[in-house]
């Protein structure tokens, strides 16, 4: 029996944690996942990391990654050129949910800045590479590490998971909402339950666990409200065992680089 193929939609990148993301043409990974992809983060004082299910202003802050630079934008204020933190940059201890990690503060300027935008003190902090972030056990073995993302290096979903869902809200979704790396198309909506793995002429994407929503998809991306038609196709659609799933958590496997149009082959649990 021949398997099936889809293709790569689209590939995003976040590179701060819980702030906005942008399309870019490829992925590379290194071994903390996609180069670039959430190696930020802005942490309270006590080095807790913040998040825009609290503070749902971060989805505006602007990110951009050229060359290694990071640039943070946000209407109303100059935009922010963070300078890349060195080996003499201030150590910090940092927590996301129950992990603890070792990470490089960015400086008073990049403080101040997000200080002046959430209305709260913060600070921004950069995982550098010989930080060591261990995925859920439960999901991959030893060795296998993550930036600061929630707990895995890579989020898959399907273009036609996300139509089903516009159709039934009655409204077009955007995709970013949900904050994947890997958009694929070319399967039956939903279908990526049941997927186990997405094989590369590189290596596979392996899809391990399941991926629950939060508040987070519900909110529009420009006003930030919840939407009522939004939550109730979710539920229609993407409720299971009483939890909210949309998309695929996943590890990579031998691949060095995705690109957008790629040829994929789905491998069924």
């Amino acid at each position: 029996m021949t398997a099936q193929t889809i293709e790569i939609a689209d590939l995003y990148l976040y590179p701060v944690k819980s702030c906005a993301g942008y399309r870019v043409d490829r992925l590379t990974f290194d071994h903390q996942g996609p180069v670039g992809d959430r190696r930020y983060m802005i942490v309270d004082p006590e080095g807790e990391f913040l998040t825009q299910r609290r503070l749902p202003v971060m989805a505006s802050i602007q990110t951009r990654l050229q060359q290694g630079v990071l640039t943070l934008g946000m209407d109303g204020m100059e935009d922010l050129v963070v300078d890349p933190p060195s080996a003499s940059s201030r150590q910090l201890t940092v927590s996301v949910w129950s992990d603890k990690a070792e990470a490089l503060d960015c400086g008073d300027l990049a403080a101040n800045w997000l200080t002046e935008v959430l209305g709260k003190p913060a600070r921004l902090v950069f995982m550098p590479p010989e930080s060591h972030r261990q995925v859920d056990r439960e999901c991959a073995s030893v060795g296998q590490w993550v930036g600061f993302a929630d707990g895995f290096p890579l989020l898959v979903t399907s273009e036609e998971s996300l139509a089903t869902l516009s159709q039934s809200a009655g409204l077009d979704i955007d995709m970013l909402r949900f904050r994947p790396n890997v958009v694929v198309r070319g399967g039956e909506a939903f279908a990526e339950q049941q997927w186990q793995a997405l094989t590369h002429d590189e290596g596979q994407l392996l899809l391990v666990k399941p991926c629950e929503r939060c508040v987070i998809p519900t909110r529009d991306l420009l006003t930030q409200q919840r939407q009522p038609d939004v939550v109730a196709a979710l539920k229609q659609h993407c409720l299971i065992d009483r939890r909210l799933i949309f998309g695929q958590n996943a590890l990579v496997e031998r691949i060095k680089v995705l690109a957008a149009g790629d040829s994929l082959a789905v491998v069924v649990a």
